[in-house]
């Protein structure tokens, strides 16, 4: 077995050290005089599970590479006693190089991040045919090219083409990046189609390679001249969520112009993202499709941008998906678009839906497909003033939903998708049927509305709580999917009764809560395509 600690004697390259929470992996620390951490080299001793350190200072740039760790034991590398800061090198602050299952995380503070980089190229290089790299707590500023960039060129070696490499499980988040000359994330290679390369006197067809388990999310990216975030050949296991899109585009350059940009070859369920005052379209869609888009917020896209071309909430490009393939568009909320709340062109696109999307003082259109498009549409919310949604604040950047506004209460389930949460996380639908847009409004006024208790095909025989134990009997006309949820009267999950395939016939639920606080709670099934609410008593077993 390992011990807790060596001793390196390389002129002070490494220090290793104990640190008194762990007894078996081992850290080291790396000095502002070693800007490369190679695993076959200076940092040969570096294991599976172990902890480098890079102690606060300044520093041009780091290069790690070979450095391998595992799924369960990944090598950690953090900064150590204050921020460590990259500046003023041309080419990357940041740099991974033949790596795998590497998890750089900054630790920082209220008012800093852990790693800070600025004045590079690119702020972060994920490259030389790394995989399995994680990536959080940095700040990145003023870069001449991309905050953060995730690829490996084919080049003549081959060994990044397509059938020879994946790139797999790609995680990003929590970082802040602004100011980027390009993208504030370039992630995949833009062309999925392939692209000629003049190798050994000849010209050669390559296809870049695929990137399968792509997560980026809780960023907060600002003021990039091109697109804010770019994914491509990202082609299954991509989410993309949580992140916070400001002032995209700023360059207006054409065809780099986007909050988020999906590109050729992806399919990204991009959700739950709030995008803001962009030059650019809130999200482009330029991928392979199957995949989902909610719960965003998009609020004035291109409203700034000087062009003469449409600017829209989101965009769907002419391309052809993966054959049986659509594009989903449910649950966004799109605010004053310059052109088009949505503009979708693809004729090849099958089963596409744009359902229970607010659309609000729209530039051009509310939705518009191209001649020729099949796109389902149902229980949109398209209205030509902010007014009328009853937002709660907007001029403060609140989007949620007033009880008395037309979108709630009035959206429809999503055929093949169920949806539990909003934009925040919430419960939807809430207390009874879905809301339109990317908010769920919670106010507890809502559950004053008198209860439903019988429905065609459905009968709730009795429902109560005696002593910690919920017990309900209904009568079920049809074998359908049912959940059953408990909430307080404040709007708070207590617990689920189920999610299975029930029915026909008499169906008895019990299931132990523990011990309730209050008298009062709200059951909420759906079933069959309708939400029905009961009222719930608590009695003591006296």
């Amino acid at each position: 077995m390992r011990p807790g600690f060596n001793i390196c004697l390389s002129m002070s390259v490494l220090i290793l050290f104990m640190l008194p929470e762990s007894s078996h992996a081992a850290h080291f620390i790396f000095g502002t005089n070693q800007p490369v951490i190679d695993g076959t080299g200076n940092a040969s001793a570096v294991h599976p599970g172990d902890t480098i350190y890079l102690s606060a200072s300044s520093r041009l740039y780091v290069l790690l590479r070979r450095l391998h760790g595992t799924a369960d034991k990944p090598i950690l590398v953090q900064n150590l006693g204050g921020q460590v800061a990259f500046t003023n090198n041309p080419s990357y602050g940041v740099k991974f190089d033949t790596c795998s299952w590497v998890r750089m995380i900054g630790k920082g503070t209220a008012s800093d991040s852990g790693f800070f980089i600025s004045n590079t190229n690119a702020g972060i290089t994920i490259g030389g045919l790394s995989t399995c790299i994680e990536v959080a707590g940095f700040e990145i500023y003023n870069t001449t090219w991309t905050g953060i960039v995730a690829k490996t060129d084919p080049d003549c070696s081959l060994k990044s083409v397509r059938s020879n490499y994946i790139m797999r499980n790609i995680s990003i988040h929590d970082n802040y990046i602004h100011g980027t000359a390009n993208e504030g994330m370039y992630i995949g290679n833009s062309f999925w189609s392939g692209y000629t390369l003049h190798c050994n006197g000849k010209d050669t067809m390559v296809l870049p390679h695929l990137i399968r388990g792509l997560k980026i999310y809780n960023n907060h990216v600002e003021n990039t001249q091109w697109d804010g975030i770019q994914v491509s050949c990202a082609d299954s296991g991509c989410y993309l969520n949580n992140n916070f899109v400001y002032l995209d585009s700023q360059a207006q350059v054409t065809d780099q112009m986007s909050g988020f940009l999906l590109g050729g070859g992806s399919s990204c369920n991009c959700f739950a993202n709030f995008i803001k005052d962009g030059k650019g379209d809130g999200i482009d869609e330029l991928g392979q499709g199957g995949n989902f888009i909610y719960n965003n917020l998009i609020v004035n896209p291109g409203q700034n941008f000087t062009g003469t071309t449409g600017k829209h909430g989101i965009f769907v490009g002419t391309q052809a998906p993966a054959s049986g393939r659509g594009y989903n568009l449910v649950f966004n909320t799109i605010v004053s678009p310059r052109t088009n709340g949505i503009d979708f062109r693809s004729t090849a696109a099958v089963n596409s839906m744009a359902y229970d999307n607010i659309i609000a003082n729209p530039g051009g259109s509310y939705i518009k497909p191209a001649a020729g498009v099949s796109l389902a549409q149902q229980s949109n919310l398209q209205v030509p003033d902010t007014a009328t949604v009853k937002f709660i604040d907007p001029i403060h950047d609140n989007y949620d939903l007033r009880p008395s506004s037309p979108a709630v209460n009035t959206g429809s389930a999503v055929p093949g998708f169920p949806l539990h949460s909003d934009i925040i996380s919430r419960w939807r639908p809430w207390p009874w049927k879905y809301d339109i847009g990317a908010f769920e409004c919670h106010d507890a006024s809502l559950l004053s509305v008198n209860e439903t208790e019988k429905t065609p095909g459905f009968q709730i025989m009795y429902c109560f709580i005696r002593s910690g134990v919920m017990k309900v009997s209904l009568n079920l006309q049809s074998r359908e999917f049912l959940s059953a949820d408990i909430y307080s009267l404040q709007g708070q999950h207590v617990a689920n009764l189920c999610n299975a395939v029930k029915g026909p016939g008499t169906l008895e639920l019990e299931k132990f809560i523990g011990s309730v606080e209050e008298t009062c709670y709200i059951c909420i099934f759906h079933y069959a395509g309708d939400a029905i609410s009961k009222k719930i008593y608590s009695y003591s077993s006296h």
